[in-house]
């Protein structure tokens, strides 16, 4: 989709524009595949199930498994909302940074801002598989199936939609939004589900998902 995102803006900016939705040319089609496929993968998030990783899902009860030995969680949560803190700061300033730029080389534009989003899917994608400067540089967490921040993703993907208020944008800032708080609020009143050190489903030896060995990273880690 960023592929074919990049090429419209290079050729017509115009198909990109998504405040003029509804259309009914390529353009538009290809809108309403970005928005149903962003949409649909956000309610995946919203409800319980075993499609995602279980990154994705620590925050239900289903996800939980008791850890056997005792963990000091105020100091875990404390860390962990520290390192959020930290990722939040530096998403905001450097989105900041990126439209200012925008701005200022009149390339600001609905077009730029779908993109910008598809682009930011792309590093999404690059962070789970490779590289996640979050987790190196602010949230020093073990790999994405104990990160705190991992269902900010949509929220993140779609900070450039708040540049043109219409009902596309509007529709996948709120769902990205409501993601957003349903995790939050999951974490504050259920923080155990979300460390390793308290969840035992979060440990390396009861891992499913295996993203360390694609990053070779941890391998044989335990907790």
């Amino acid at each position: 989709m960023f592929a074919i995102a990049l090429l419209l803006f290079l050729t017509d900016k115009e198909k990109l524009d998504f405040t003029s939705m509804p259309r009914y040319d390529m353009g538009g089609g290809f809108l309403c595949a970005v928005w149903a496929i962003i949409t649909v993968s956000m309610l995946l998030r919203l409800i319980p199930n075993t499609r995602t990783d279980i990154g994705a899902r620590k925050h239900y009860a289903c996800s939980y498994r008791e850890a056997s030995a005792p963990a000091d969680i105020p100091a875990a949560k404390n860390r962990l909302h520290k390192g959020a803190l930290a990722s939040a700061l530096a998403w905001i300033a450097f989105n900041a940074v990126i439209f200012y730029a925008l701005f200022s080389l009149s390339l600001l534009s609905p077009a730029a801002a779908i993109v910008l989003m598809l682009f930011y899917a792309v590093c999404d994608l690059i962070c789970v598989l490779i590289f996640c400067p979050f987790q190196v540089f602010f949230m020093r967490n073990r790999c994405c199936v104990t990160c705190r921040i991992y269902n900010w993703d949509y929220i993140m993907m779609c900070t450039p939609m708040i540049l043109f208020p219409c009902a596309y944008s509007s529709s996948l800032l709120i769902l990205s939004i409501a993601v957003l708080l349903f995790w939050e609020v999951s974490l504050r009143n259920n923080p155990h589900f979300f460390m390793a050190e308290t969840n035992r489903n979060l440990t390396c030896d009861c891992c499913e998902d295996k993203l360390c060995i694609l990053r070779n990273n941890h391998e044989g880690e335990t907790i």
